[in-house]
Formats: structure tokens, C-alpha cells, sequence
């Protein structure tokens, strides 16, 4: 699951199991029975702490051109040759990590000691030189970075491999665990959608795809666009069961991270809302179904939730659901707005 925004994690799990003791997850990742990593696509990603390694492995690139899809804007001033400066970035994340938990700044002043300048990019915002996320992703595959909760307002730092368990698998059986996964969850789809979603090369993603060859099936979406599915899958989605309910799907869900968007939304405008580059929308779902886009604010104690209907939706039902969700955004109370906007 992904955890950007911060709290998507729980809204994600919120809709899924429609009863989540507030604090749930950030009680899971303090015990370690989750992990919170960096992905690729640079965004947190929270993970069971027996599967960290298994996705790691599978997202850990083999060649430049793999490197390049990650660390290409970490390192502006190369072209080509990755592997030495990550290699170099990962053995000084691993050694300023090691036997400590480090804040933010304290971890980029701690490389800033280990590695040179060309690898320390200024940085406007921060008025300062250090280490771009692609690295800290680098590190994060090699299971030598996970976050570690909060040190004052910033996130804080540790080695994966001393703050639980690493024991990664080959490449190839985790690259085939993984499209197994994905394609549980989002299937029908293409290398090309994988390679999107998990934020890898199209080439590595086709390495991946290629590894569990024997167990997909080849079938139309729509009638027309080719894809694949888990040949275990075929019965399910010839005749899915019934989706019943009302569920708040937020920024960062796991179903907004598809890449067949028009599959989820298929109304143009509704896709522009939910896919925004900033403060995109979130969704309802009615019996399965988009049926309206849905923003929450805090105001107080109250949490504000303002719904555009995109066709019929249980009006009781929603306030339900937006209830739900409150106390998780530290709320007492959910007010619903029902917005009309002008197409």
C-alpha cells in the first residue's frame, strides 16, 4: 500500500475492511509487523514486514538502463554508468545507518560526510546539498534504508537489515511473486502498466512479466485491447461476485495507482479531477461502481467532506463511510457538502 499523502495507508485499509481501530498502522509499523520503504516511483510504500524483501528484490534493477529509470534525476550531471555511484550511495547510507536511527537532516549530514559533491545536488528549497530520493531508493532496495517513524517533524531513518528480518529471495522467484501480486490486483494488464505502476524500465518489467510466463492468460478487455491475466484468475473475473457498499477510495489507494484509468473512471473529466498532479480527488464507490469524487478537509474536531454525485448515490451510505473516516483523520464527526460542478 501506499502511503502518500501521508495517511493513505489507513484510508486504503479503511475501505477495504470497513472497521480499522484508529492508529492501526502506525501501531503495526512501531511492533515491525509492517515496514514502511521508499518504491521506486520515490513514494512510500508500507509493506508486511515478510513480504519487504520480496518486493525489494523484485524492483531492484540488473542494468544502467534500470538505473537510469530510478536514479536518472538523482545524478543530473551523468549519462550513463550508474552502478558505481549507487553502489557508492548505498555502502554510506548502509554506514551512516548503521546501529542508529537517524532524522532526516541528520542522515543527509552524515552523507554529506561520506560522499562527494558531484552526488549532493543543491538544493533551493532546502538551501543545502544532499542526497536525491532515487538514492535513498537505491538503498531501500538493497534493504539498507527503511523509515523508522518520526523524529520531531521529520521522518526518521534505519537500516532495514538490523530493524527486521531481510532475507531476500532470488530475483527471478520474487520477480514472479510480485507480477503474481500485481496481477491479483489489477489484473487484466500489460508489462507496460506494470512497468508504470512499479516505477522500473520497460525492460525490467518485461523480465518480470517473462518469469511467470506459464501462469497467464491472454484475454481482450473491452473487446479490443489485449492484456493478461492470471490463468487462476479466469473463473473470477468471467463472473466476479458482487462488489456491495459504499467505500471511500482515497488519493494514493491502491485502485487510483492503476494505470488503466479510463477502466476505473471512464468519464473524462471525473479522470482529470481523481488524476491531478496536486490534490487530486478521491473516489466513491457505490456497489462497485464510480459514483461520485470526494475531498476532506479538516476543520476543528469536525472533518469536512465535500462529495460531487456522478450518478446515483445512497446519500446515508456515504455519511456512513465519511464517518468512519474521521477518527482516523483525528476528527469526532464528518459533515458531508454535496458540491455541484459545472462540466
Amino acid at each position: 500500500m501506499q502511503d502518500s499523502p501521508p495517511g493513505a495507508a489507513t484510508t486504503a485499509l479503511l475501505a477495504r475492511t470497513g472497521s480499522l481501530a484508529p492508529g492501526w498502522v502506525d501501531a503495526r509499523l512501531e511492533e515491525r509487523a509492517l515496514v514502511a520503504l521508499y518504491n521506486p516511483r520515490t513514494a512510500t510504500a508500507v509493506l508486511p514486514a515478510g513480504d519487504a524483501a520480496v518486493f525489494a528484490a523484485a524492483m531492484l534493477p540488473t542494468d544502467d538502463t534500470g538505473l537510469r529509470a530510478i536514479v536518472a534525476s538523482s545524478l543530473p550531471e551523468r549519462r550513463e554508468g550508474f552502478a558505481e555511484p549507487v553502489a557508492r550511495a548505498v555502502d554510506a547510507v548502509a554506514d551512516a545507518l548503521d546501529g542508529v536511527v537517524l532524522s532526516r537532516d541528520d542522515l543527509h549530514e552524515a552523507l554529506r560526510q561520506r560522499l562527494p559533491l558531484d552526488m549532493l545536488p543543491w538544493c533551493r528549497s532546502c538551501q543545502s546539498h544532499h542526497a536525491r530520493r532515487g538514492l535513498l531508493v537505491m538503498a531501500a532496495l538493497h534493504g539498507r534504508l527503511c523509515l523508522a517513524g518520526r523524529a520531531g517533524r521529520q521522518p526518521a531513518f534505519a537500516r532495514t537489515d538490523q530493524w527486521m528480518d531481510w532475507t531476500p529471495p532470488a530475483p527471478a522467484a520474487a520477480g514472479a511473486e510480485l507480477v503474481r501480486r500485481y496481477l491479483s490486483g489489477y489484473g487484466p494488464s500489460t508489462p507496460a502498466h506494470l512497468a508504470q505502476w512499479a516505477g522500473v524500465a520497460p525492460a525490467h518489467a518485461r523480465r518480470l512479466w517473462e518469469g511467470a510466463g506459464d501462469e497467464l492468460a491472454e484475454v481482450k478487455v473491452g473487446g479490443r485491447t489485449r492484456a493478461w491475466a492470471l490463468a487462476r484468475d479466469l473463473p473470477r473475473l468471467q463472473d466476479p461476485p458482487p462488489a456491495p457498499g459504499v467505500r471511500l477510495i482515497g488519493p494514493g489507494d491502491p485502485l487510483i495507482l492503476a494505470r488503466d484509468r479510463e477502466v476505473l473512471v471512464p468519464d473524462e473529466a471525473a479522470r482529470k479531477q481523481v488524476w491531478r498532479a496536486i490534490a487530486g480527488a478521491g473516489v466513491v464507490l457505490a456497489d462497485g461502481r464510480p459514483a461520485g469524487l470526494w475531498r476532506a478537509r479538516k476543520q476543528g474536531r469536525r472533518l469536512s467532506v465535500a462529495v460531487e454525485a456522478l450518478g446515483q448515490l445512497p446519500k446515508r451510505a456515504v455519511a456512513a463511510a465519511a464517518e468512519r473516516l474521521a477518527p482516523h483523520r483525528g476528527c469526532e464527526a464528518a459533515e458531508l457538502e454535496w458540491v455541484r460542478v459545472a462540466r
